[in-house]
Order: C-alpha cells, then sequence, then structure tokens
C-alpha cells in the first residue's frame, strides 16, 4: 500500500575523510545519537559545508548482447561492467574544498596565521590517485507511527575525484565548485552501505 511516511524530501551533510570500510565511525543498533553527529565528532572527517543542486548517486550498468543467427534480436544479455559515480557542488569555496574536487593530497595546503596556501600537486608519472571516503547524511523515511523522521546514511569507501572541475569567479554570483567522484570495490566488491537508521527513541 502507497503511504506519503516514504516520500523523502531534504538535503544531507557531505563528509570527506580516510578510505576504507572501517574508516567509517560506527553504532550499535539502538543508539539514537543522530549519525551526523557521530561523524562530526571524528576529526578525521570533515563537513565540507554548505552544497547546491543536491546529492546525486548514479548506477551506470555496462551489458553485453550475445547474438545467433535463428534469431533477430539478442539470445542473451549478461553484465559486463558497472560503474558507481557521486557527485554534487560544493557551495563553499575554500581551498579545503578546491583540494578536495582536484583529487589532491590535503598536505598540499599550508597555513599560518594570517594565510592558507595551496600549491597545486602535478604528482609523477605512476603514482596512485587520492582515494578518500565519503558519507552523506540525509533524510530518511518518515517512522511508522510518529512525527520522527529516519536518516538515510551513504557511505562509499573509496572514491576519487575523476571528472574536471571547474569554477567561475563572477560579479554577481557565488563561487561554486562542481565535484564528481567515481566509487570503487573493495577487495569483496562492495562500493557503499546505504543506511536507513532510526535517530529517535
Amino acid at each position: 500500500m502507497a503511504t506519503k511516511k516514504n516520500i523523502i524530501v531534504g538535503a544531507a551533510s557531505i563528509f570527506v575523510g580516510p578510505s576504507g570500510k572501517s574508516a567509517a565511525p560506527t553504532v550499535a543498533d539502538g543508539v539514537t545519537t543522530p549519525y551526523r553527529t557521530l561523524v562530526a565528532a571524528d576529526a578525521n572527517w570533515r563537513d565540507v559545508g554548505y552544497t547546491q543542486d543536491g546529492f546525486e548517486v548514479s548506477n551506470d550498468p555496462s551489458y553485453t548482447d550475445v547474438e545467433v543467427d535463428q534469431l533477430m534480436d539478442s539470445a542473451k544479455t549478461f553484465q559486463d561492467g558497472m560503474s558507481v559515480t557521486l557527485s554534487t557542488s560544493f557551495a563553499e569555496a575554500t581551498l579545503e574544498n578546491l583540494l578536495v574536487a582536484w583529487g589532491q593530497a590535503a598536505s598540499t595546503l599550508t597555513s599560518t596565521t594570517n594565510q592558507k596556501v595551496w600549491e597545486i600537486d602535478g604528482g609523477s608519472l605512476g603514482a596512485p590517485p587520492l582515494e578518500r571516503g565519503l558519507i552523506a547524511v540525509g533524510p530518511g523515511p518518515e517512522k511508522a507511527g510518529s512525527n520522527a523522521y529516519t536518516e538515510r546514511t551513504y557511505h562509499a569507501y573509496r572514491v576519487l575525484s575523476v571528472d574536471s572541475s571547474s569554477h567561475t569567479v563572477a560579479r554577481a554570483d557565488a563561487v561554486v565548485i562542481p565535484v564528481t567522484f567515481r566509487a570503487l570495490p573493495d577487495d569483496n566488491g562492495k562500493y557503499a552501505v546505504v543506511r536507513d537508521r532510526s535517530n529517535v527513541a
């Protein structure tokens, strides 16, 4: 039966941090502290702040057709690949956010009392790209029989900033940094975990 409680509206908070399934803060079932609070309190994770255009998760499978002489259409189709991407636009044009969008290490940014300096690193031939973890915490479905809502959390274990990223400094427009992350599977073939979690007792 259809229910309005499953309609989800609202923005997500996005955090970047270390890669790996075990890198995210964990919480036992029944603990009602909002996950957003737990991630924000973990020094390994950083809230990117305001975003624009939402947070988009995309699954792009690819298939191969097996054709035979006796049929006009394919006799069989099988999946031969897939990719998972996550994208948003950072509305806070900090150097910390800019270096994430460009796939740079935090060590390329130095700070003193009066200034921050980001030296763009071209890397070296054959060097592996920088992997991060990504957590997004947004609204989930409404709890049955209440006006309280669950949280829907996304934890992508390994992400790379893969698309070109540009921003404009203009007279009447805010500087917004678009970013697209390509998710990669772990050694067990898992990309991410998505969890609907009650944070109200």
